[in-house]
């Protein structure tokens, strides 16, 4: 059932389904942002945020970086 994927998943991640996803999904964007030349907004885009602004914030949030700065940090 769904509540016990989400009791198991919290037990063994220590992460909600929520806050899981969205590293999962911060984790793709960070190697999209690395390995292509795609912008903040393709990428936003292409990972369902609504807009660019909203996964710039995210990401700053959560990683520490803008998706730009982010880019440049690593080449």
């Amino acid at each position: 059932s769904t509540s016990y994927f989400n009791d198991l998943l919290k037990f063994e991640t220590g992460k909600t389904f929520e806050q899981y996803f969205q590293l999962k999904r911060l984790d793709v964007a960070k190697r999209m942002l690395l390995k292509s030349d795609a912008t903040s907004t393709v990428v936003a885009k292409q990972l369902g945020y609504p807009n660019v602004q909203c996964f710039s914030l995210v990401f700053k949030k959560i990683i520490g970086v803008a998706p730009n700065n982010y880019r440049y940090s690593q080449n």
